[in-house]
């Protein structure tokens, strides 16, 4: 059998080089979409004082992301899995529209917030088909590799938005700032709608009947486990990148939560490669997720014993490493346990899982700001139940199905 070629009797067509293209063109939408999101988030105290607004004001742009991908996430997950093609040209237009609104006025807040809204209204529709997109292209030993690219991808776009953000202010303040983002995502979201909307790759795989009717999806006791360890992983990320700096100002450390962050995510893309892919071949999913989860607790308990920064830089890339392979190991689980047909919608079931983690995880430090070490235990106690979660999944994906 030759590489991408199934036997599966769901495949209805001979795969084409041109799905390649498909997922690149994926890809480069997924890390442009995310990194002009944050395209503020570098800036904050600069860009507050080019808006007119607070520091907390311009924060809130920022948000609005997790909170629409909360929000619209079932219905961007039903839509996808009903048409998808048109529901993803959607999303593509918005991604592509959002960031280009902001350029009519690069320093009035309101243009700003109106291509945020757009922009994060929009990602929805576009990330939660980071499986569903894979599995019409890509056999089932093809998709644990793909899923694991498309969410480097993801952490990718949040690595460029933070070693991208501060150089083109400087060259040439918001204006610069607004512009490149706005270019980056109006090709990028064009590239994807173009790809979507005129080439029409036809999709290789067909999955007619749902693994799980659609109304009882919600209700496995497997997707919820896997929930419990996106809410606790998605969450530490989330907790890591927003309140590392604080934390090192307060042990001594000022300006040294930038490159713990690039070490991470740095270390996060790395292991978003190459774990799912070693952990499919080799039916290792569950142990995968827990050795993660385990290295969660252990690696924040050791953040919290020293402030030393070259032993913290190699923790940050050994944490980042198993904490951001977690998410395509969950996601390609996720696909098998609700087969193609419902792919979607357990993304974003998942992904609404995950951005309430990082809600959780962000807001639990803010009573204990001026005792960084306990911020530090406090996060490692929080990810005991993302290990709890793991250790309770079957030892290997189930093809759930529910009678109608």
């Amino acid at each position: 059998m030759t590489q991408g070629t199934t036997t599966n009797p769901n495949t209805t067509t001979k795969p084409s080089a041109t799905r390649w293209a498909v997922m690149a063109a994926y890809a480069a939408a997924l890390t442009a979409s995310t990194t002009t999101v944050l395209a503020y988030a570098s800036v904050t105290p600069s860009v507050r004082e080019d808006f007119g607004v607070t520091e907390a004001t311009v924060g809130n742009l920022t948000l609005l992301s997790p909170l629409f991908l909360v929000l619209l996430g079932p219905l961007s997950g039903r839509f996808l899995d009903r048409r998808f093609d048109a529901t993803l040209a959607v999303g593509a237009a918005m991604i592509a529209a959002g960031p280009l609104l902001r350029v009519v006025d690069p320093s009035s807040y309101r243009w700003a917030l109106a291509g945020q809204v757009l922009l994060a209204a929009g990602t929805p529709f576009v990330a939660n088909a980071i499986t569903k997109y894979p599995a019409r292209y890509f056999s089932a030993q093809e998709r644990p590799t793909v899923i694991a690219l498309l969410s480097a991808s993801f952490y990718a776009g949040v690595l460029l938005a933070a070693v991208t953000g501060q150089p083109l202010y400087d060259r040439g303040g918001i204006n610069r700032l607004v512009e490149v983002h706005g270019a980056l995502g109006a090709a990028t979201g064009a590239a994807l709608l173009i790809m979507v909307v005129v080439v029409r790759v036809p999709a290789v795989v067909t999955d007619p009947e749902p693994a799980v009717v659609r109304g009882h999806l919600r209700r496995t006791r497997e997707l919820w486990l896997l929930g419990g360890v996106m809410f606790v992983l998605f969450g530490l990320f989330n907790a890591f990148i927003t309140w590392i700096e604080t934390v090192q100002d307060h042990l001594g450390n000022a300006g040294f939560g930038g490159p713990l962050v690039i070490a991470l995510t740095l270390g996060g893309i790395t292991g978003a490669i190459t774990i799912p892919g070693f952990a499919a071949r080799r039916d290792a999913r569950r142990t995968a997720l827990i050795v993660i989860s385990v290295v969660q607790v252990v690696g924040f308990l050791a953040f919290a014993a020293t402030g030393n920064r070259g032993i913290l830089l190699v923790l940050a890339i050994v944490v980042g490493f198993f904490m951001m392979a977690a998410m395509p190991v969950v996601f390609e689980w996720s696909e098998i346990h609700a087969g193609i047909a419902n792919a979607a919608s357990a993304t974003a079931f998942l992904s609404i899982a995950g951005n309430l983690g990082g809600v959780v995880f962000v807001l639990a430090p803010q009573l204990f700001l001026d005792t960084p070490r306990v911020i530090l235990v406090l996060l490692a106690a929080m990810s005991i139940p993302g290990a709890l979660a793991a250790l309770r999944l079957p030892r290997t994906p189930t093809a759930h199905r529910i009678s109608d």
